[in-house]
């Protein structure tokens, strides 16, 4: 079972994403540990613009390069991602892995959202930075986010059709959002017996 989570800026995923590794008894996967696993294994060289959230070229490059769901560039995100963590069950933050995993059985694609103010706060909080600083986090962050997860996948980020389940954390908190992804996973598990 793999647990993919997309995130708005300032929400809780990396928090959420832990909690449910540790409930679960399955390694965490985010930017900083695949970054991290590619360099042992020899491969960041190969993929720098997957792991940096900068997306090679413009909007206009990926018309030019798309061809569609088989293009090189929408196989990456899977390509890397068996290369690193192979068919191993885990939590997934980021890297485009809705996308990756949207044809398995075997996998709940959650996507975290969040009221802005407390987003802010979460930012303001986190990194010990000013209101306007969090704030142009948010905005350069989720301007990336969009770009990259647009180049690799041709899909928008955040639409909630690419994903199994969309929740606010900062309605639910930590423990809520990773209580009610759990009974979401217990309900699909039930389901498929």
């Amino acid at each position: 079972m793999k647990i993919t989570i997309a995130r708005e800026c300032g929400c809780y995923g990396d928090e959420v994403g832990q909690v449910l590794a540790d409930r679960l008894n399955v390694p965490l996967y985010n930017k900083k540990t695949l970054t991290e696993l590619a360099k042992k294994k020899g491969i960041l060289e190969h993929y720098p613009d997957y792991f940096g959230e900068n997306p090679a070229g413009t909007l206009l490059a990926v018309i030019a390069e798309d061809d569609g769901e088989d293009s090189v560039v929408h196989r990456t995100p899977r390509k890397v991602l068996d290369e690193l963590i192979g068919e191993t069950s885990c939590i997934l933050i980021g890297r485009a892995g809705n996308y990756a995993y949207r044809k398995e059985n075997d996998v709940v694609r959650v996507f975290l959202s969040g009221d802005r103010e407390s987003r802010i706060h979460h930012l303001m909080e986190k990194h010990k930075v000013k209101r306007h600083e969090a704030e142009a986090i948010i905005e350069k962050t989720e301007g990336r986010r969009k770009q990259y997860h647009m180049y690799y996948t041709g899909e928008d980020w955040g639409y909630a059709a690419n994903y199994d389940l969309c929740i606010n954390d900062t309605r639910f908190g930590i423990e809520g959002t990773a209580d009610i992804i759990m009974q979401y996973v217990k309900d699909c598990t039930a389901q498929e017996k």
